[in-house]
């Protein structure tokens, strides 16, 4: 089958090739070229089935409008979301977007990265791993625009998109606290994760503020997982001063932390309270539907795209570029006031 090209288009409608290709790239109007020629040309096109060559668009403008996007869970719900909203809003301007899931494994993020890299990406979205130093010098060696979402890297300068975690986690511990829970229990991922220490700090100003006790048997540091909070949940229950109330600082932790209160035979709100950090569908499909501190996702993803093509485009002239959303607290039915 013969390609169809912007000459062959040109001969059979009898205009130049430069006119051809400036209807095709929009630009029509602003050479003085009628709106008569403009449907003619591009009616010839979608006749002949006209596939634009992006190949030689990129190479003239020295872009390849495609964008890696890097998550450490896509299976996490909070993560696919946001990559929805991402490869939304790259979509509306003209990008293809590659997405990787690195699973929290450092060798699986440097090949996702080097793969990237060869494919000249203009850009790269990451969610890094703490101890993702080394990989993302390979970004940076590269001079390749990248954007950081979701967990901030103290060594690392760049652009980072995140939560305010420490005020989430406290306006949480502070509506337990006001709800008479005097003894809560923190069951958070890892301890040398940014966003867990962080969570973990609100967590503990809230409890000095209302002068209480920090337990150490209250808090278990473990990963971001289901199994985390079911086994954490069982251990707190078992104790002689069992917690009356448990913050979970993933979604997964907390749905770990739900079934593992249920299958000791108690009751949520009624036995234990429970609030989890994000929020997703599942959190208003089960029984008792639970109260959790909300991530603004959609305004993350596109604040993200936002400050990722400010640099690919050259229009952000600012040094990096730290900007902190705020979280909310949204109530439903897991926790219980206590008398």
């Amino acid at each position: 089958m013969q390609i169809t090209t912007l000459q062959t288009i040109a001969n059979l409608v009898h205009y130049s090739r430069s006119t051809v290709s400036r209807v095709l790239n929009d630009q029509w109007n602003e050479h003085g070229i009628s709106e008569a020629t403009a449907e003619l040309v591009i009616a010839k096109a979608k006749e002949l089935n006209y596939i634009k060559n992006e190949g030689a668009s990129s190479l003239r403008a020295k872009k390849t409008f495609t964008i890696g996007v890097i998550v450490r869970d896509i299976t996490n719900p909070f993560y696919t979301q946001l990559v929805k909203f991402v490869e939304n809003a790259l979509y509306t301007k003209g990008y293809t977007v590659i997405i990787c899931n690195t699973g929290y494994d450092l060798e699986k993020e440097n090949g996702h990265i080097n793969v990237l890299l060869r494919r000249r990406v203009d850009g790269i979205i990451l969610s890094p791993n703490q101890k993702s130093i080394d990989n993302i010098s390979l970004i940076k060696d590269r001079n390749v625009p990248l954007a950081f979402f979701d967990c901030k890297i103290d060594e690392i300068e760049a652009d980072y998109i995140l939560v305010d975690n420490e005020a989430g986690t406290s306006e949480a511990v502070n509506h337990l606290i006001s709800k008479g829970h005097k003894k809560i229990a923190y069951i958070g991922g890892d301890p040398f994760e940014s966003n867990n220490r962080l969570r973990y700090e609100g967590y503990k100003k809230s409890l000095s503020k209302a002068a209480l006790p920090i337990r150490e048997h209250y808090v278990k540091h473990s990963n971001y997982t289901f199994k985390h909070g079911y086994e954490a949940s069982k251990e707190l229950i078992r104790l002689n001063d069992a917690p009356t109330a448990f913050f979970a600082a993933n979604n997964r932790i907390v749905l770990g932390a739900y079934k593992g209160i249920i299958d000791c035979g108690l009751h949520i709100p009624e036995d234990v309270s429970i609030i989890g950090f994000d929020d997703f569908e599942t959190a208003i499909m089960l029984p008792i539907r639970l109260t959790v501190v909300c991530q603004p996702i959609e305004e993350i993803a596109l604040c993200t795209v936002d400050l990722l093509l400010s640099r690919i485009n050259n229009t952000n002239t600012q040094s990096f570029v730290t900007k902190i959303l705020k979280t909310e607290l949204i109530l439903r039915q897991s926790i219980k006031g206590l008398a």
